[in-house]
């Protein structure tokens, strides 16, 4: 198994399976994020938030909802990233997750998770607003990518100006794109 095109509530992404990881080309990356702005829009987000956190996603992740941090598959369970964000340790999103882990569908499940119960985001006096704040915000997607980097990701290395960068480049990218709806439930047999 491997890196392959996977099918979710909106449409095609790219992905890994859960017992693999590798980055995934700008064209994947393109894909997932078309997919991501199609499913938070659905939930209200602003596409500045969206590319905020698509921003952060690119260096996390490369948009793979089933990237192991550093590519350890497995890896330390109490020091290795796993999904969309890297929640580390990983564990904090397997242990909660139904189902498999790497489907892009639980990683955005998980993230409005957070948002909904407060969870992860921290606010700080640079960026004092909520993460329920941060989705329907209107703020510029470099400012809103630095802000869920100081709130949400809180590296080590705090100053990361590429993701505002990268952020810049997402608005712009799906700035001309319509969100797509959800698929249609299949109907029971």
């Amino acid at each position: 198994m491997g890196l392959e095109q996977r099918t979710g509530k909106f449409g095609a992404y790219w992905g890994n399976t859960y017992d693999s990881s590798r980055s995934l080309t700008q064209s994947q990356m393109e894909v997932n994020a078309k997919y991501i702005y199609s499913y938070l829009s659905s939930e209200g987000w602003t596409l500045n938030a969206v590319a905020g956190i698509l921003g952060n996603m690119q260096s996390e992740s490369s948009i793979n909802p089933g990237r192991w941090e550093s590519d350890r598959v497995g890896g330390n369970p109490d020091a290795h990233g796993y999904g969309l964000v890297q929640w580390t340790p990983y564990t904090k999103y397997t242990n909660w997750v139904t189902g498999d882990p790497s489907t892009m569908d639980n990683n955005i499940s998980r993230i409005l998770y957070e948002v909904d119960n407060n969870i992860q985001w921290i606010a700080t006096s640079h960026y004092n607003y909520s993460f329920k704040s941060f989705t329907k915000s209107t703020d510029s997607p470099y400012n809103l990518a630095l802000a869920f980097l100081a709130n949400y990701e809180r590296p080590a290395d705090p100053v990361q100006p590429q993701r505002g960068n990268q952020a810049e480049k997402w608005y712009e990218f799906l700035s001309g794109i319509a969100p797509e709806p959800p698929e249609p439930d299949p109907e029971p047999t």
